[in-house]
């Protein structure tokens, strides 16, 4: 940003709010972390330590002199304090809208206001809250302490200034910023994962595989070499043209219903699940899963540094 940001301040201290907290302690700031229900910040203030102590032992200590995190059960400090206010609270729009509201001193000062939404319109978020030339949309990407990319869009009404400033900010907490130039829902990421969760449910009613093998397909082919090519340069190294002549029948015969599928439905009122975890820990999946995200990271510094 143009000049030292001061004060962080985080609205919402769940997964995102949390991690984003940490990230920007780590990163030297001072940061106040609002939740309003006071008999979680004794859990919250343990999932911090929690979270910067992994991060300390697969990642390494921060470089620089740490920040700060302050957790308060009122936002009064956040609005009279804070220079760059971030929305990390559930993902429902009109709650989003009323927290922004409350926050009309640090309107009316200047800050800056990022919204962590996976895919809620900025537009619509800044024009009902009446802050749409100060908002910018920051998508963290799961789990958010460590994956290097946010998701920074441009709003309808959004300052072209506050948005550069913000991707700089992004920058300086050593997240690569991706500049999302048009609010469309679910931004860049989640239109791409969306569209395969989607076929991936459609293969599951059709019969064709099962949920476990098509994970498998999905893990042990494409995804193994997303890290070093991206889908449209994939397409390049194909050849157009044999792209082109697949599209002459395959998105025919692919799912393109609006509104979730039946089965999705069914399994959200049924309580079910797509694989049997009884005998599986969820826990230790996660573990391996960010264990795993830390190696690549590594990997591909490597792989940069050649």
């Amino acid at each position: 940003m143009s000049r030292p940001v001061q004060t962080i301040g985080i609205c919402g201290a769940g997964q995102m709010g949390a991690a984003a907290a940490v990230s920007f302690r780590r990163a030297g700031y001072p940061v106040l972390l609002w939740e309003r229900d006071s008999e979680r910040h004794a859990v919250i203030r343990r999932t911090l330590a929690d979270l910067d102590a992994w991060l300390d032992r697969h990642v390494g200590t921060p470089k620089g002199s740490p920040g700060s995190i302050e957790v308060m059960d009122e936002p009064g400090a956040i609005d009279r304090r804070a220079e760059v206010i971030m929305d990390a609270i559930v993902e429902v729009m009109e709650q989003k809208i009323e927290m922004f509201r409350r926050l009309a001193t640090a309107r009316s000062r200047g800050a800056v206001f990022l919204s962590t939404t996976s895919g809620l319109s900025i537009t619509e978020l800044g024009s009902g809250s009446g802050i749409g030339r100060q908002l910018i949309g920051t998508h963290f990407w799961n789990p958010p302490h460590l994956m290097p990319l946010v998701e920074v869009v441009r709003g309808a009404e959004s300052d072209p200034e506050i948005f550069d400033r913000v991707c700089a900010l992004v920058e300086s907490i050593g997240k690569i910023p991706v500049r999302v130039e048009k609010d469309v829902p679910g931004f860049i990421g989640n239109r791409l994962l969306h569209a395969m969760w989607r076929e991936a449910i459609h293969l599951v009613e059709r019969g064709i595989a099962s949920p476990e093998d098509i994970d498998l397909v999905a893990r042990l082919t494409f995804s193994l070499r997303m890290p070093a090519v991206g889908p449209l340069e994939n397409m390049d190294l194909v050849g157009l043209g044999l792209i082109e002549n697949i599209h002459q029948y395959l998105p025919a015969d692919l799912c393109n219903e609006p509104g979730p599928r039946p089965l999705l439905s069914q399994m959200t009122r049924d309580g079910t699940t797509f694989h049997d975890w009884r005998d599986r820990d969820m826990a230790k999946l996660i573990e391996r899963r960010d264990r795993q995200i830390v190696h690549q990271l590594e990997f591909l510094k490597e792989l940069d540094a050649t």
